[in-house]
């Protein structure tokens, strides 16, 4: 056991190497390298069909909490017909389709109904570990980002309950009527939605109780889990009760945060002053929850890892010969038809066309596509070929799809890159964010910096975002080493850093004497450049010394990590040394 932990780690440390220096996606790696190790070690790589699906059900809340956590229920709301479309309408018309035209395409099948159905919804639903993992190494437009993110999530939703209410009844020859259909539709999207706004409340009420990190931490664990496990248990949707209780959560939290009831009351026996009292507690802080973020990330990480292994290990060379036609025909019609749904998306919302290829590449099949091939029926006839039929258009879609998205990005980085600038800027015009900031916003009135709680606020937003969508942010920070300065030199010190900075950078006052520059979009090399045209503009004011500290935000970083890099690259911008401009990775 200690060999397979060891082997285990070594792949994904492996996998993580090959990410940061070739940018080469995990998921493909990790694939990769498990088959070879599978091989290598035989004996340590073997798992049953039972054993495999019960460590899957494991992973999965795991899986599925920090993509749930990133989620902006903002976002949601803004873009809700766009994935409705491609998590419901083109995955109900996909199967439909699929369904009409694969008799006349494999005559030589003695298809049914439910055979198509099963086969075709286990093959629309998106792997969300794959995708997020994948789109999140590429600068891409943050709304095309989460077009991708959003459909792997919630398409899983619509597959699951068409194959597990619609074609595994049809297949096991049990009669299904529209009737059955919509009460089955009810039950299932009733009762999900109500486990996990439970869970998600009773989980909330203890996170007001405890206050210690690490009790926290395992209450919102204890609500995903419990939320699939209740789900699971009574034969509905575990993943959208997984969702639900997530995004209620953060919900709850959120407007916790937000609100004003923040206030002492004087303790009272009297029970409604006792609930009122309650709902003045703060559950956690909006530092905390981003810690959770982050942890809950590193969790996935390894349990994403773990998923991919396993999915090595059961992959079956014999069986992917055998049926190697089926498995191209079926995967060429797969992605025909999701072209077409996705081109049909495009034109009705009127995005670029170039999105079409991005998202129909961004359609990687996974573990669930897995899962739900282990559960149609041992007595079902094509069962082999099914599964088999699965795994390849599952390593098809994970590497032939990932190659192109590669090539596709990297052929219109030029496009992607105005794309950017175009529907990213039309996002923020109206971003909620910046509206509420703007209406309390100070400015230091010598140098027309930003005052520390309003710089705080954007770095947070912008480190939050640089992480989700892997781009580039920079900070610049210097300090005046003398504290007394004439207000003319201030006024000239927030004139040159408005006429060298651009206007999607930040300035803002941290300190009595420091400052600090958000360069998005930005790398160190880029900030060192911009510090150096600072430092030049700045020795023309006499009697002025200044050290700059520079950092470029990291996949870890939090605020106060940054703090902590930028002091001590001022600390070591000494005189002294002759230098004034000091990085700290």
């Amino acid at each position: 056991m200690l060999t397979l932990v060891a082997i285990l780690l070594v792949i994904m440390l492996l996998s993580r190497v090959m990410e940061e220096s070739l940018k080469i996606p995990s998921t493909l790696t990790i694939i990769a390298l498990a088959f070879s190790f599978s091989y290598l070690f035989s004996d340590l790589f073997v798992l049953t069909h039972e054993e495999f699906d019960d460590i899957l059900y494991l992973m999965l809340p795991m899986i599925l909490l920090p993509d749930v956590l990133n989620i902006s229920v903002k976002e949601l709301k803004e873009h809700a017909k766009e994935i409705f479309f491609l998590a419901v309408v083109s995955v109900v018309v996909s199967i439909s389709v699929a369904t009409l035209v694969t008799p006349y395409i494999m005559p030589e099948i003695e298809w049914s109904l439910g055979m198509l159905i099963a086969l075709f919804s286990m093959l629309m639903a998106t792997d969300a570990i794959t995708v997020a993992s994948i789109m999140s190494k590429f600068k891409l437009p943050e709304r095309l980002k989460i077009y991708a993110e959003s459909e792997s999530l919630f398409n899983d939703v619509t597959a699951l309950i068409i194959f597990y209410f619609i074609a595994l009844p049809l297949l096991t020859n049990n009669e299904v009527t529209v009737l059955s259909v919509n009460v089955t539709l009810f039950k299932v999207i009733f009762l999900s939605l109500f486990i996990g706004i439970t869970t998600a409340l009773v989980g909330y009420f203890f996170i007001k109780i405890l206050k210690e990190t690490l009790e926290q931490f395992i209450v919102i664990y204890l609500v995903v889990i419990s939320s699939f496990l209740f789900a699971e248990h009574f034969h509905i949707s575990g993943i959208l009760a997984i969702l639900t209780s997530v995004i209620t959560f953060k919900i709850l939290v959120e407007k916790d945060n937000n609100s004003k009831l923040n206030q002492t009351i004087e303790p009272t026996t009297n029970i409604n002053s006792l609930f009122q009292l309650m709902k003045r507690v703060p559950a956690i802080t909006k530092k905390g929850f981003r810690e959770y973020q982050k942890e809950a990330t590193f969790i996935g990480i390894f349990a994403n890892a773990i998923v991919f292994i396993i999915i090595a290990n059961v992959i079956h060379v014999q069986d992917l010969v055998l049926y190697y036609k089926e498995i191209l025909i079926i995967f060429l019609i797969t992605t025909i038809i999701r072209y077409s749904s996705i081109y049909s998306m495009v034109k009705i919302f009127k995005l670029p066309t170039r999105w079409t290829h991005a998202l129909t590449l961004a359609g990687s099949k996974g573990a669930l596509v897995i899962i739900m091939s282990h559960s149609l029926p041992q007595s079902f006839e094509y069962r082999e070929m099914f599964i088999a039929i699965v795994i390849g258009i599952v390593l098809l879609s994970t590497f032939v799809y990932t190659l192109f998205l590669i090539l596709h990005i990297y052929k219109h980085q030029q496009s992607y890159k105005t794309d950017i600038l175009v529907f990213d800027a039309e996002e923020h015009s109206d971003d909620e964010y910046v509206k509420s900031l703007v209406n309390v916003i100070n400015k230091d009135p010598m140098t027309d910096a930003y005052n520390k709680p309003f710089i705080e606020d954007i770095l947070v937003h912008e480190l939050s975002r640089a992480q989700r969508y892997k781009s580039e942010l920079s900070i610049i920070s210097f300090k005046l080493l003398k504290t007394e300065i004439a207000e003319d030199s201030l006024h000239k010190i927030g004139e040159i850093v408005v006429d060298k900075t651009r206007t999607n950078d930040y300035f803002g006052k941290t300190a009595n004497a420091e400052f600090i520059i958000l360069a998005s979009n930005t790398s160190i090399s880029g900030a060192v450049i911009l510090a150096e045209k600072l430092l030049s503009a700045f020795t023309t004011m006499e009697d002025l010394e200044i050290n700059f500290g520079l950092t470029q935000v990291s996949d870890t970083d939090t605020l106060e990590s940054i703090y902590e890099k930028l002091e001590d690259a001022l600390d070591r911008s000494t005189i002294g040394k002759g230098e004034k401009i000091e990085i700290e990775i």
